[in-house]
Formats: C-alpha cells, sequence, structure tokens
C-alpha cells in the first residue's frame, strides 16, 4: 500500500496525486480533441476546471447526505467520504449551464469529453488501490484460501495478492491501506481501472468514424452504467443504504445513465445533423479581417 506520496513536513495523499494526474490527462486530451473539432481550446480548460470543483463538492456533499451516519459540516473539508454518482451529476450540471451559457453545441462538446470521462474515473480508482481507501469488493469467500494462492505476499509492504488454482479468481487483501483489511477480497478499484481505461481505448477509436452528434456520449453513458450496476454487486456495502429491489444507490444511478444514453442515441439518430456538423466537427472559424490601414 501506498496511502501517502509524501507525510512530511506535509502529508499528500495517493489518491489525491492519482485525481491530479487523472484531471491533466483529461485536459491535454480535451484541448486536442477540441482543436480537431475546431472549438476554442480555451472550453477545454473551463471545463476541466468546473470538472475539479464541482465534481468534488457533489461527490462530498453526495457521501455527507446519503450515506454518512451523521452531517457535521467538518467532514466536508476532509480527505474522505467522496460518492461517485454526487460528483458526476452535479459536474455534468455546471459543464451544461457553462456551455448554454456560452451557446456551444451540447452534443459535441459532450462527445468531445466523453473519452476523458473513462480516463478520469480509471485514474481516481488507482488512487483508491494504490492508497486501500476501503473501496474494496466483498471477500473471496470460500472460493479461496491462503492454502490456494499462487501468490502471497507479493510485495514486501502493501496488498497480498492471491491467484487460485481452483478458480480463476483475483483476490486481494490490503493490511497496510488507509481502510486496513486483512481479509481476501475482490479488488474491485483494479477492475474498474481496467474496464475505464479499455472503454476510453474504445471511445477515443471510433470517434472519427461517429457521424452523428450525440452518439459517442452516449455509449460511454451506456457502457459507464452497464460497467457500475455490474461491478456494484461485489463491492463492499459501507454502510451504503439499500433502496428498494435490494439496489443501492449507485445501482439506481448506473441504470439512469444506461437509459438516458439508450434515450439520446435514439434522439441523436433520428435528429437530423445540423449543418456543417457531421461527424461532430463545427465548421472553421473565419479568420479575422485584417483592419483597414489608416492613411497617412
Amino acid at each position: 500500500m501506498w496511502p501517502y506520496v509524501i507525510e512530511s513536513p506535509l502529508r499528500i495523499g495517493t489518491y489525491g496525486v492519482m485525481m491530479a494526474i487523472g484531471f491533466l490527462t483529461a485536459l491535454w486530451l480535451l484541448t486536442r480533441e477540441h482543436i480537431r473539432r475546431n472549438i476554442d481550446p480555451k472550453h477545454a480548460e473551463t471545463t476541466v476546471f468546473l470538472a475539479i470543483i464541482f465534481g468534488v463538492v457533489g461527490a462530498k456533499l453526495a457521501y455527507m447526505f446519503t450515506e454518512a451516519d451523521s452531517v457535521s459540516w467538518k467532514d466536508f473539508f476532509s480527505g474522505a467520504g467522496l460518492t461517485w454518482h454526487g460528483g458526476l451529476i452535479l459536474a455534468i450540471v455546471a459543464i451544461v449551464t457553462y456551455y448554454i451559457v456560452k451557446k456551444l453545441p451540447l452534443a459535441i462538446m459532450f462527445d468531445a469529453l466523453a473519452p476523458m470521462l473513462a480516463t478520469g474515473y480509471a485514474f481516481g480508482r488507482i488512487g483508491c488501490q494504490l492508497s486501500g481507501d476501503g473501496d474494496y469488493g466483498v471477500p473471496c469467500g470460500d472460493l479461496v484460501n491462503r492454502a490456494q494462492c499462487w501468490l502471497v505476499g507479493m510485495y514486501e509492504k502493501g496488498f497480498e495478492v492471491c491467484l487460485t488454482h481452483k478458480y480463476p479468481t483475483f483476490c486481494m487483501s490490503y493490511p497496510d491501506g488507509i481502510v486496513p483489511t486483512n481479509q481476501l477480497v475482490f479488488p474491485t478499484p483494479v477492475y474498474e481501472s481496467l474496464m475505464n481505461f479499455a472503454l476510453f481505448g474504445l471511445l477515443w477509436s471510433i470517434r472519427k468514424r461517429i457521424r452523428h452528434p450525440g452518439v459517442l456520449f452516449s455509449i460511454y453513458l451506456i457502457c459507464a452504467g452497464i460497467m457500475r450496476f455490474a461491478i456494484e454487486f461485489i463491492r463492499q456495502d459501507e454502510g451504503r443504504p439499500y433502496r428498494f429491489w435490494d439496489l443501492r444507490d449507485a445501482h439506481l444511478v448506473a441504470l439512469a445513465s444506461v437509459a438516458v444514453g439508450i434515450g439520446l442515441w435514439v434522439f441523436a439518430m433520428v435528429r437530423k445533423i445540423p449543418k456543417g456538423m457531421e461527424y461532430g466537427i463545427l465548421p472553421k472559424p473565419a479568420p479575422a479581417k485584417a483592419g483597414k490601414s489608416k492613411k497617412r
């Protein structure tokens, strides 16, 4: 485990560092994508800034009011307690508002952003894995025991790795994490990181082939929703409440993501493509006219 990059004189958490790497990577890629789509790159900087501020605030508020045992505003300034769907929802609201105010085409803007949403989430989960912050899966239980492990104590300090003989099961323990556990559990942060990097690869590879603006973002919503819905079944509940149908909030938000994605896809396909916006490329801005020279 590597919970903190530096502990003295200033404590810097690994999770925060990975989040920073995720946002910087998103900014670099989004700037490139805006240039390719003839969008002013300054909008990439504002988009990432809004995602940072409102993503963190939304994730913190959602945790405090839907999952925490008690609400204390002191907890708002702590580094622990973030809920994925709260950050996603509030960040999207802020970004949509900005795009509307600036009169930018929403479908094209979110298509440009879609691959970076996947990488940002993937880097965040790497931070969860390295810090051992408690976002673990359920215990592997009867599937494995330490006598079956191929690799035990793979690292001198940190997580214990177990690949079983009998089942193709990958389990880990986190004895030195921020939230330590000696149980062999499913390493869900590893699963989610790998799945979201794969999703990024898919979206990035097909982004130039999508003729209808809005479809790429729809694919992200559908795939991300399905992945989160599935992974939630093997994640520890960590005291998070069950709502109905034995589903938690993350299940319900994931289902909503899939439903919205399908709806947007249908809308994008039946909607007439705006003139000059095929494949999500905006018309090149007209070159600025040179001012008339003054007569001498």
